[in-house]
């Protein structure tokens, strides 16, 4: 059975998520604050094997290095959209925060699926507030659909997209896309704030109505 822990990072409160199988974890969204990201790798006695990004921005991959100096080698999830400019490049500068991270010898972008350690997940490229984000969807071994959804969806709201290769057209896309593919039961697991549902997303969120009145 798959399980999951949160610890919250950084001064823009973002969510760190460890996913774990019999043992073997995936991190996702290493953002800031490791030495909390190791407390809970060692509170649940579980080994890394991956790391998987939803999107390229500074406050969800402020933690990487730290993270590949203490397990080196682990394989590092982002679309190729988001590789281009999220190691260094002015684009991922936000004064008074800056991304100086170095581009891991280890990145792939497996495009649509990925598994590793015994998880397998769903990739879904969902643009709008990056070029590359995309949300991690795990069904098998779950009671119950788990998506990781990044800054593209919150509870009650959506990413920005006014930031550099922000887009609400793009965004607006792929929230349709969102809808059509999670069952209504989904956990939605995102980047920031609560945790919440894809049923209560489609009934109460304005931006995934038909006609929000924008």
């Amino acid at each position: 059975m798959i399980a999951y822990d949160v610890v919250e990072t950084g001064p823009l409160a973002e969510n760190c998520y460890l996913v774990w199988r019999e043992g073997k974890a995936w991190l996702i969204d290493p953002g800031a604050d490791f030495g909390r990201i190791e407390e809970m790798v060692r509170a649940r006695g579980v080994e890394p094997v991956c790391v998987v990004l939803t999107h390229g921005h500074f406050d969800h991959l402020g933690a990487l290095d730290e993270v590949l100096r203490r397990w080196p080698g682990l394989p590092v999830v982002l679309r190729e959209e988001d590789q281009r400019w999220a190691f260094t490049h002015p684009m991922n500068q936000y004064p008074p925060f800056y991304a100086h991270q170095r581009r891991p010898e280890t990145l792939v972008a497996p495009g649509g699926r990925w598994a590793c350690g015994g998880i397998e997940a769903c990739l879904i490229h969902t643009p709008g507030h990056t070029p590359g984000g995309q949300c991690v969807l795990l069904g098998q071994g779950v009671p119950a659909p788990l998506c990781f959804t990044g800054d593209t969806l919150f509870q009650g709201s959506v990413g920005r997209t006014d930031l550099p290769g922000g887009s609400f057209p793009d965004l607006d896309a792929s929230l349709k896309r969102l809808v059509g593919a999670l069952a209504p039961e989904t956990t939605l697991l995102p980047g920031h704030g609560p945790a919440t549902t894809m049923a209560r997303e489609r009934r109460d969120n304005p931006y995934l109505q038909e006609d929000p009145g924008f």
